[in-house]
């Protein structure tokens, strides 16, 4: 009885450690912090080049089974307590032949829209442009890299959208080789990113809350605002790019204030957030002409403020806050909705109509409803619909967002009311 008894306690004492190894284990579907910690680890190792988002989807996926498959490790696409060791240990130590995962089976969208038509072009593709990365496309990247020497995986690395996209497959791993060092990044917290946060956001970069939390909003904000200053877009905060933050802060016109006749992408935030609220600024092209201190004046007259036509910190407050529907409509629709970022499709920033993409603007079949027709979308706000896409046929409304992490927030809602108001 006594050996039965010792037998069972060492039966619940394996099982628990099973349970606690396979509590470590990380695998798609899931999100958090520990994901983004894994995803932070990909990319430091070279084998992962997307948006850190914590969240564990295709591409995360096909970065840790190609790491795994590299290292002698069970190919899983899972990652245990192992590979992450195994990940961590090799951060900074070179980067994956090929370049990090930027695609993967399972991705679907305009990107991949825009890589089967690459595809297909190059005479590798032979089915339909779905913007969905199948078995077709896998099989269509497969023979691609090995006519051309590449890696051959099966998902689009960076060599491959390089080569793809006509840029020199070198080109992105010598940026990454001399990335300088980190001071904050996804993952940390406390006031001093609550004082990087600040910055941005009255700088005009950061489009949500100040928690002091480095999210992926956060970087993205950071990514921007390194690309203005023609620093290295790495997302993280190193010694120069907080010197220059400090110094465009130290710059800054009072309460970053906007008048007519200035232009850039300040005045581009501005308009989107006009066309979020519903008040229509023109076309959406960075200038601060007449029609856009029109609706300055329009939006200050509902917020009660001083209807000047120039923007202060109590117009950039006022629009911070969610859009109101009025409740003023001529048709209503039901419609699934997802959503897209500036740089999907072309990559060139602008829709269809000319404007510069992001939230305020949508993309509609012009056979349900027409270009250039205002709607107001339950749980976005008001939108100009003013791009096409690819994918976007019949009851399909595709939201304009500023970052991935909007769009991966957003995902696919498979039944919206979308309100047609003129």
């Amino acid at each position: 009885m006594r050996d039965l008894y010792k037998w069972s306690c060492a039966a619940v004492l394996w099982l628990m450690t099973s349970m606690a190894v396979s509590a470590e284990t990380l695998t798609a579907g899931m999100s958090g912090s520990a994901v983004a910690d894994l995803q932070n680890a990909l990319v430091q190792a070279g084998y992962l080049a997307r948006t850190v988002d914590g969240d564990y989807g295709s591409t995360t996926k096909e970065a840790v089974f190609l790491f795994q498959k590299d290292h002698g490790l069970p190919a899983t696409g899972k990652a245990d307590d192992a590979t992450i060791a195994s990940i961590r240990r090799n951060e900074n130590s070179g980067y994956r032949n090929g370049g990090g995962v930027v695609y993967a089976s399972g991705n679907r969208g305009d990107v991949i829209v825009d890589m089967q038509l690459r595809l297909q072009k190059a005479g590798y593709l032979k089915g339909g442009i779905d913007g969905v990365y199948g078995q077709d496309t896998e099989n269509a990247v497969r023979a691609y890299q090995k006519d051309h020497g590449f890696p051959v995986s099966g998902v689009i690395d960076e060599m491959t959208y390089n080569s793809l996209k006509g840029k020199s497959s070198q080109e992105s791993a010598q940026a990454r080789s001399n990335r300088p060092s980190r001071l904050y990044g996804i993952g940390d917290s406390g006031d001093r990113v609550l004082d990087i946060q600040n910055k941005l956001k009255k700088l005009g970069y950061l489009d949500g809350t100040v928690d002091g939390i480095y999210g992926g909003l956060t970087a993205n904000a950071v990514k921007a605002f390194q690309g203005d200053q023609g620093i290295s877009e790495t997302g993280e905060i190193d010694e120069g790019t907080l010197d220059a933050l400090s110094q465009a802060y130290a710059d800054r016109p009072g309460d970053f204030s906007l008048a007519l006749g200035d232009s850039g992408k300040k005045v581009i935030l501005l308009q989107n957030k006009l066309l979020l609220h519903g008040y229509n600024p023109g076309t959406a092209d960075g200038v601060y002409g007449q029609s856009t201190a029109d609706a300055v004046k329009a939006f200050q007259a509902e917020q009660n403020l001083a209807r000047t036509g120039s923007v202060d910190s109590n117009v950039w407050k006022r629009l911070d806050d969610p859009p109101r529907f009025t409740g003023n409509y001529i048709k209503v629709f039901h419609m699934e909705a997802t959503a897209y970022t500036p740089n999907d499709g072309n990559g060139n920033g602008h829709t269809a109509l000319g404007g510069f993409a992001g939230k305020g603007h949508a993309a509609v079949d012009p056979n349900v409803i027409p270009l250039g027709s205002i709607v107001f979308i339950e749980g976005y706000g008001y939108a100009i619909c003013d791009d096409i896409g690819g994918v976007i046929h019949g009851m399909i409304i595709d939201v304009g967002v500023d970052t991935l992490d909007q769009a991966y927030a957003w995902g696919t809602k498979p039944r919206v009311t979308v309100y047609l108001i003129k």
